[in-house]
């Protein structure tokens, strides 16, 4: 318990108890948010590995700006929620 508390605080696990609040929380529930709104539009298999592609490249080039770095969830959690749709899309198919 003590070592995940470490893991999200980065304060040795007591920032949580001084108030500290996580932050980084906003990048990933910002791309869960959107993926349902994608999956509006019923895109094939193909289309979703292009999604996961471009964000995969978002996620490299974020890396190594200086400023961008900060918001590096977002296209990561893009990508890795684009990827279980499209493992879905994929085995919905082989389903039918």
């Amino acid at each position: 318990m003590q070592t995940a508390a470490k893991a999200a605080c980065g304060t040795g696990g007591t920032g949580w108890m001084a108030g500290n609040k996580l932050e980084s929380a906003w990048g990933a529930l910002l791309p869960c948010a959107i993926m349902p709104l994608i999956t509006l539009l019923n895109l094939s298999f193909n289309q979703w590995r292009l999604v996961m592609v471009a964000a995969l490249l978002a996620t490299v080039v974020m890396l190594y700006h200086k400023r961008l770095r900060h918001y590096l969830l977002l296209p990561s959690c893009l990508a890795l929620a684009g990827g279980m749709i499209a493992i879905s899309v994929n085995f919905g198919a082989l389903i039918k």
